[in-house]
């Protein structure tokens, strides 16, 4: 037996526009189900008033029947005789009259009876006024009574059925208003859980793109306006870091290059060295004893080993690296940043004072990009100080889930001006040639990136400050990015 497919994944095949159409198709169709039903309460109500009118007109009639009935029995003249005929012709007149509503109300066999009882009536009223009949009052009064009290009646159970109507109505405006507050309920249900839930995830997803993180939304099985949104959101923060990688890089090597200029300075005093005493060792080697040639052999090596470890560092730096974020020495990153820049610090004259303290929390990092991101800071210390100055490094602990790194210079400074700009892309205020404005803006990202943050201070004359500051713990964190977006 083949079953039909289930609603849900029609629904959540359906556009936002076709559900808000289903939507409006359905409380449109209760609103007119509900004014119909409205409209026939109102008729019936309408309709039996009429009646109930009519009735209550042949119940006058009756009332004043009866009243001229009184009148004869009590007077027993001519004139009371001639108003008792004559409201018998005007009742049994107005009877013909309602007869329809009379049976429309009560049923054919009603009006019958009741129309059989007013014969008999009429005919003991007749009898009554001609001396003809035997009654002597007493059973023209008890048929008169049945009378009227028989039109009461029916105009009693009609005003009661019309009670009932209207009683009937408001229980069905009570059950609409509820409906139509459970459809309001639901109707907020639908809307946040598929329009107002995925837009505030976008929201927070571009609130971290702007911050540096560019995780994307976890995918979404709707095909609507709202699934086709975070897709292209997807696809747009895939570029983005891409692009991302690209400026890092580009940035890098920027860096890079520069750092090569003091390298090649800081490698040739080694291999001066290392050319020095083999030179040595060649010519004297006959004259020197095993011990000396020994020490030769040993500062020989010291020198290769020192050329090892800058080469080594220079190439860390410069690797396109994908591990992701570890935990690591923070103190000793700065250490080794640092020491990559020592030849430019030595030719600028520059004075170093360095402020680690001893222990520090182990920080969960990309080692390699904090370089970067220190090594750009020095740099640009370095040639806001051209002659000489001081480059002071303190790292500290603010508080239990922060580390602090501060980079004071005593160079030249920035104005407000460029303070606002220092952090965009390809801004730079060097000349073409000396900087391709990259070097803050990447840090800034990379800074971001690790959930961190950078500040800086400046004012012309006496020199910058920029603040870097790292969280000691980075749970979201896996193979070097952030998976805030599966908490999305």
């Amino acid at each position: 037996m083949l079953c039909p497919p289930p609603v849900a994944p029609r629904l959540e095949a359906m556009t936002i526009r076709n559900k808000m159409l289903l939507a409006l198709t359905i409380v449109l169709a209760f609103v007119a189900l509900l004014a119909f039903v409205y409209h026939r309460s109102l008729e019936a109500i309408r309709v039996r008033m009429t009646l109930v009118e009519s009735i209550d007109d042949l119940s006058l009639s009756i009332s004043d029947l009866r009243r001229a009935e009184k009148n004869y029995l009590l007077y027993h003249d001519r004139t009371s005789a001639q108003e008792l005929l004559d409201q018998v012709q005007a009742t049994k007149t107005a009877l013909k009259h309602k007869a329809p509503e009379l049976t429309q109300l009560e049923g054919e066999a009603y009006f019958l009876q009741f129309d059989k009882d007013f014969s008999v009536y009429a005919g003991l009223a007749r009898g009554l006024v001609d001396g003809t009949g035997p009654d002597n009052g007493d059973r023209i009064r008890e048929q008169g009574h049945r009378l009227y009290e028989s039109s009461r009646g029916v105009v009693r159970l009609e005003r009661e059925r019309i009670d009932q109507i209207i009683a009937s109505s408001r229980q069905t405006l009570a059950l609409s208003i509820l409906f139509v507050i459970v459809l309001g309920i639901g109707g907020v249900f639908v809307v946040g859980k598929d329009i107002v839930a995925p837009l505030m995830r976008i929201e927070r997803a571009t609130r971290e793109v702007s911050e540096g993180n560019y995780a994307p939304i976890k995918a979404i099985r709707s095909r609507d306006e709202i699934g086709n949104l975070i897709r292209a959101f997807n696809h747009m923060v895939q570029q983005i870091e891409d692009h991302q990688e690209e400026l890092v890089q580009a940035g890098k090597l920027a860096s890079l290059g520069t750092l090569i200029s003091g390298v090649v300075h800081e490698l040739n005093n080694p291999l001066n060295n290392i050319s020095m005493m083999a030179q040595t060792s060649r010519s004297l080697y006959a004259e020197l004893s095993d011990e000396e040639r020994i020490a030769i052999l040993a500062d020989i090596e010291a020198q290769c080993d020192r050329t090892q470890d800058i080469v080594s560092s220079l190439l860390d730096f410069s690797r396109l690296q994908r591990k992701g974020y570890e935990l690591g020495d923070i103190g000793q990153v700065v250490r080794q940043s640092l020491q990559l820049v020592r030849n430019q610090l030595a030719v600028s004259k520059i004075d170093t004072q360095l402020a680690i303290p001893d222990e520090l929390p182990p920080v969960h990092m990309n080692a390699n990009r904090i370089k970067q991101v220190l090594i750009n800071m020095f740099t640009n210390a370095i040639k806001a100080m051209p002659q000489h100055g001081q480059l002071r490094v303190e790292v500290s602990v603010p508080d239990a889930e922060h580390v602090r790194i501060a980079v004071t210079d005593t160079g030249v400074g920035m104005p407000p001006a460029v303070l606002s700009h220092i952090f965009d892309p390809f801004f730079t205020t060097r000349t073409a040639g000396e900087g391709t404005g990259l070097g803050l803006s990447v840090s800034y990202s990379i800074v971001k990136r690790h959930g961190g943050n950078i500040f800086v201070q400046s004012e012309v004359g006496k020199g910058s400050t920029f603040t870097i500051e790292l969280p000691i713990e980075r749970k979201d964190t896996v193979d070097g990015e952030q998976t805030a977006a599966a908490h999305r």
